[in-house]
């Protein structure tokens, strides 16, 4: 019998070979696989530490009883054969830490499974049933084709070059001895490779080594045989490499973080309400309220290409938005790493992320250089992988590009002029390029996924987006776990924890994942630094100043090109914060929480710098086209705090209250100035309905604290500037208002005292 006709025979449950207990000539038909359902706990504890640095499902069930990789191979055989018989999990390198915890945490499988491919040896196959339908495999990933080609290039080696091969094996590979290969043929070599390594990896090393015995013409012959296989497992490496931490913050060497034990994935909804939250401390009636999610609506962050689009076709382009540090770039970093490792979306083929930051680096350096780019051009310059991927335009090639970010993007997406081009080596603009890849006139069988802030999303006709998902952020359980999971000291996160919920205008924040990192960074810091810290209730003023001082920040990176750390704030910053404030104050004034293009006009504000770069405000959306463009801050509280903190800068840069436009500040009486602006917010707190007020005026006393006045230096005052003096005629001042109110405005005049007071929380 030929080695094609026995390979075929043993995938086929054929036992008319006899062969050794350490052969494919062991291995179990599918029909008799299902009859061993059943494993004992005592298998299940054994094997799993031989083989930490990696698990892989074969599909294929191994009885050799004398060697100890064989009950890891019917375990994880048992736990996949009823459901897929393909890949599930990567090969990825992980520190010793990273082991320790995943004995105790096992995968977690997130999106739909995909059925059983079709065997692409049935020459009966219609060739209609060659396109790739979502949840189909391409028959090339196979286990039996992978086998089969690995087996076919061995086989051509003699005696002495096997014997070398194996040599090669046990000195890359200490989980490899001669002992063991000795007596092994060439059937039982790719057994084994492919039971120890997984089909890719135990492919890639195959290769690697045949070329290492200056054997190019079979490495080339079996690379070529399995292309796709070979491409797609470089690609898995690089995007694990790339994306299997993350950074926090500023980037800094060494602070980095494994992604999968930090990462909460946020609610997700098919519904496009603006995400914005409509729960207050003290407004239980907040002015136009925004619309939130159904929990119906929820998807899990693997399953946005299972979705359907309206007319029930599979989606081709998924727009994901949110209101800023809701998560974006995390979860789709997350999606990526899971695709990577396997965990979910196996029938995609290729994952190639284009991050919008990267592109807009590329059009900055092409309009200096005077360079235009093909498709081809653009995908081997970010993933070299492709080189050699003549099959990218094939009907059959499933492959998905990630375009995170587009509010990064600078360039302009003209899809009404742009000329539609379809040939992906013809050179052209970037943003021809975007604009045609976006339309589906390049790659139209390839998939989108597109994320970035609403306000810069609009600029994509409707038309060739077929789904729309939107970050929601974290429910009360997810902040806890969040908060939970980061830390091993369980203790810690506990009082963390306690210490959030004592603010109900933070905690509620917390839905947002980037206020729910800053709290667990800033409260860690406290609780490890003073022993009698979170006696008391967090003030909230220094919080929204450090959200501030932060969004601009991010806003000077990632728009202005500046870098993280040698950020300086310019006059145009302080111009903006001013005139973003006044427009908060008229709001509050008016009891509105929502606002349109006309008043951006009356205060000299851009779209753009509102609703796309600021990080404090976003676009909400709109019933039809043709409706006026709705905006607002990303949470109430932010607009009531750029309200107050409008009112004390105008104050300290021009010695000017806002709250009284007929008064003007005398420099001869510095020392009372202070208490007369109080003294109007104060009146104008007390003879509003209660709620309107109550958060602008904590704020505003939070603000003139020695503490929270100095985060501000050097960014939108001087470093120099004189401290502010009265702050006693104003604690005295709100001691006596509180003392004749009513006992509604009590508590909120106790807590803008606790403000004031100068002690650090």
């Amino acid at each position: 019998m030929d080695s094609d006709s026995e390979v075929e025979g043993i995938l086929q449950g054929s036992r008319n070979q006899e062969r050794p207990p350490s052969s494919y000539g062991s291995m179990k038909s599918d029909e008799e696989d299902e009859e061993d359902e059943n494993i004992t706990e005592a298998q299940r504890s054994v094997g799993k530490s031989i083989l930490h640095t990696f698990t892989t499902y074969t599909g294929v069930l191994l009885n050799r009883n004398v060697s100890p990789e064989t009950v890891f191979t019917e375990i994880t055989h048992q736990q996949s054969v009823s459901k897929h018989p393909q890949e599930r999990t990567f090969i990825t390198e992980r520190c010793e830490e990273e082991e320790k915890r995943d004995e105790s945490s096992p995968i977690q499988v997130d999106s739909p499974e995909p059925p059983p491919p079709v065997e692409h040896e049935d020459e009966s196959q219609e060739e209609g049933d060659d396109e790739q339908q979502p949840g189909k495999l391409h028959p090339e990933f196979d286990l039996p084709y992978i086998f089969k080609s690995m087996q076919s290039s061995l086989t051509s080696l003699g005696g002495p070059e096997l014997h070398l091969f194996k040599r090669y094996l046990c000195g890359r590979h200490p989980s490899f001895t001669m002992a063991d290969l000795e007596d092994s043929d060439t059937l039982d070599i790719v057994d084994k490779m492919l039971e120890r390594f997984g089909k890719l990896q135990g492919l890639r090393e195959a290769i690697r080594m045949l070329e290492s015995m200056k054997k190019p013409e079979l490495a080339q012959e079996l690379e070529k045989k399995c292309k796709r296989a070979v491409i797609q497992y470089e690609l898995k490496c690089g995007l694990i490499r790339r994306h299997n931490c993350i950074f926090e913050g500023v980037p800094r060497a060494g602070h980095h973080l494994y992604l999968k034990y930090v990462y909460v994935e946020p609610q997700i909804s098919t519904q496009g309400h603006g995400g914005v939250n409509p729960l207050h401390e003290v407004r239980s009636d907040p002015p136009n309220p925004p619309q939130v999610a159904s929990p119906d609506s929820m998807i899990g962050g693997n399953n946005i290409f299972r979705l359907r689009s309206m007319n029930g076709f599979p989606v081709r382009c998924v727009l994901t938005t949110g209101v800023p540090g809701i998560g974006n770039s995390v979860a789709v970093q997350k999606f990526m790493l899971d695709w990577a490792e396997g965990r979910a979306n196996f029938d995609i083929q290729f994952v190639f992320p284009f991050p919008f930051r990267e592109m807009q680096s590329l059009r900055e350096r092409n309009i200096v250089e005077k360079k235009d780019i093909s498709m081809l051009e653009l995908l081997q310059t970010y993933h070299n992988e492709t080189r050699s991927m003549d099959f990218l335009e094939q009907p059959d090639c499933k492959v998905l590009f990630v375009m995170d970010g587009i509010d990064i993007y600078q360039g302009n997406l003209d899809f009404k002029n742009t000329p539609v081009v379809t040939d992906i080596e013809a050179v052209i603009p970037l943003d021809s390029l975007l604009v045609n890849l976006i339309r589906g006139s390049l790659l139209p069988q390839a998939l989108l996924w597109l994320t970035g802030r609403r306000a810069a999303t609009n600029q994509i006709p409707p038309e060739y987006i077929h789904r729309v998902t939107e970050i929601q952020g974290y429910s009360d359980e997810q902040k806890d776990n969040y908060l939970t999971m980061r830390y091993s000291d369980k203790s810690l996160a506990a009082k963390i924890i306690r210490h959030t919920k004592h603010s109900p205008t933070i905690y509620t924040l917390c839905h947002i994942p980037f206020c729910c990192w800053m709290v667990a960074m800033v409260y860690e810091r406290g609780f490890r630094n003073h022993d009698d810290y979170g006696d008391k209730p967090p003030k909230i003023t220094s919080f929204f100043i450090h959200y501030m001082i932060i969004q601009n920040n991010r806003k000077l990176e990632k728009y202005y090109g500046q870098n993280p750390n040698s950020q300086k704030w310019t006059e145009m910053d302080k111009v903006f914060m001013l005139k973003l404030g006044r427009l908060a104050l008229k709001l509050l004034d008016s009891n509105r929480s929502v606002f349109y293009e006309e008043d951006l006009n009356e205060h000299s504000l851009l779209v753009k710098e509102v609703a796309w770069y600021s990080g404090l405000c976003t676009e909400l959306p709109r019933a039809n086209a043709k409706d006026k463009r709705v905006f607002c801050f990303t949470h109430l509280s932010f607009l009531e705090f750029m309200a107050a903190h409008y009112v004390w800068l105008t104050f300290r840069l021009e010695e000017r209250n806002v709250l009284d436009q007929s008064h003007r500040v005398s420099k001869l009486f510095k020392e009372h100035t202070l208490v007369d602006m109080y003294r109007k917010a104060v009146d104008r707190y007390l003879s509003a309905p209660v709620g309107q007020y109550d958060l602008f005026l904590r704020f505003l006393c939070g603000l003139s604290t020695t503490l929270n006045d100095g985060l501000l230096r050097g960014m939108l005052f001087p470093h120099n500037a004189p401290l502010l003096k009265g702050l006693e005629d104003v604690v005295r001042l709100l001691t006596k208002r509180k003392d004749s109110a009513g006992s509604e405005r009590q508590t909120n005049l106790s807590e803008c005292l606790r403000e004031l007071e100068t002690s650090e929380d």
